[in-house]
């Protein structure tokens, strides 16, 4: 796995450079925390949606 690198950065600070990278590190790792109540909100929200549709397809063939 690559690491980015900042391209807009002067070569002279090269000790800045690492960390620019455990910042962002640590900025992605904020983000990509596993909530799972959230999932389970987003999942029953399909469900509905999947079920509304479901229920909406039946009764246009009923009519």
């Amino acid at each position: 796995m690559g690491s980015k690198v900042r391209v807009d950065q002067a070569i002279d600070d090269l000790e800045d450079w690492s960390d620019q990278l455990e910042q962002d590190d640590e900025e992605q790792k904020s983000r990509v925390r596993y909530n799972p109540k959230r999932r389970r909100q987003i999942e029953d929200y399909m469900e509905e949606r999947f079920l509304a549709s479901q229920l909406r397809d039946t009764y246009d063939e009923l009519t």
